[in-house]
């Protein structure tokens, strides 16, 4: 009685998280029990971790029935296609990792490690779900997975999430990380205090024995987590005086905004093309995927790809290309509205 007339007085607020690199986008909605709802979101720089904190406890404090939701950052993460713990073991070695089994038939994985972390930085707060990039990603093309073999392609910030399914099937699955070469993750650790930044640096030296180790702890989905990328070169300048060169070496140097913002965007989707292009080699090569030839490419595009990018694909692999936008934040609140019914 006290639960239903709680429902009926307070809103239920979806707090989801995505994190990268540079910014914590955080989308809240607001369900009242009549079905109605509100939506709102902030994006903060993740080195801004006081923020994160103020704003996430801003939305709880605005109702006792809250759920806080975060897509797993995890660049460790992977998928496998089977549920069998002995054929897993030709993908992926579980020991040291928390793993679900999706539909019978596919299973995803974090490293215990990454999950200790993960509950660090958010233990001020809590969480109640982390969702897998490689769950979302199954989801949202839910229309096409049940068909013929494809590529299916979830575009963050700092990764992408790329799977093959046939059928319903997963065959492949893979995490493409466009970070690997830089150097600011640091960023994105938030405050622990200091008995479990002192786990984290002893599991770090391997000198802790994970099974000593509750990782499930405090996080109510972890035992579920779905319930859970030249210089430009001057051309050689002749038959001038000093000063008239000097102003032609200046002037060559000045390009507009949107030239440089262009240049960079296409050598990020370049950059993108090539680890899939590496990804789908080894679906091809590697004999234990049976792999299949693939024509369709379907792209979950949660950061506003240029046009080079699916042509890449298309021109360089002989695709079929398509493209959905897709707002990873509300993404992630429909999984956890899911969740709750």
């Amino acid at each position: 009685m006290l639960d239903k007339l709680k429902k009926y007085l307070y809103n239920n607020i979806y707090i989801n998280i995505v994190q990268s690199s540079k910014n914590t986008k955080i989308y809240v909605e607001e369900v009242s029990h009549d079905g109605s709802s509100e939506n709102y979101e902030e994006v903060i720089k993740s080195s801004e971790k006081s923020d994160i904190y103020e704003f996430i406890n801003f939305c709880m404090r605005k109702s006792p029935i809250s759920y806080i939701s975060l897509l797993d950052p995890s660049l460790s993460q992977g998928a496998a296609p089977t549920c069998s713990l002995d054929d897993i073991k030709k993908y992926c070695e579980l020991d040291d990792h928390e793993y679900v089994c999706v539909d019978s038939n596919w299973t995803y994985y974090t490293p215990k490690l990454d999950l200790l972390e993960i509950k660090g930085r958010y233990k001020k707060t809590g969480l109640d779900f982390i969702f897998s990039p490689f769950y979302m990603l199954k989801n949202f093309f839910a229309d096409k997975v049940k068909g013929e073999i494809s590529l299916y392609i979830l575009v963050n910030e700092d990764y992408m999430a790329l799977s093959i399914f046939d059928s319903s099937k997963l065959k492949f699955a893979s995490l493409l990380d466009m970070q690997q070469d830089d150097e600011g993750d640091d960023e994105l650790v938030m405050d622990v205090d200091d008995e479990e930044e002192l786990i984290l640096e002893e599991l770090e030296n391997n000198s802790v024995d994970l099974e000593g180790i509750d990782v499930d702890d405090d996080i109510d989905a972890l035992d579920d987590f779905d319930d859970l990328d030249d210089l430009d070169s001057f051309d050689d300048i002749d038959d001038f005086d000093e000063e008239d060169e000097k102003d032609d070496v200046f002037a060559s140097t000045e390009k507009p905004l949107e030239d440089i913002v262009e240049q960079n965007t296409f050598g990020e989707d370049y950059h993108r093309f090539s680890l899939i292009q590496s990804a789908v080699n080894t679906f091809y090569k590697d004999p234990k995927f049976d792999g299949d030839f693939i024509q369709n490419a379907f792209i979950a595009d949660g950061i506003a790809l240029s046009p080079e990018f699916k042509r890449f694909l298309e021109e360089e692999m002989f695709l079929n290309v398509v493209v959905r936008k897709i707002d990873i934040a509300q993404e992630l609140c429909e999984l956890a509205k899911a969740e709750k019914k």
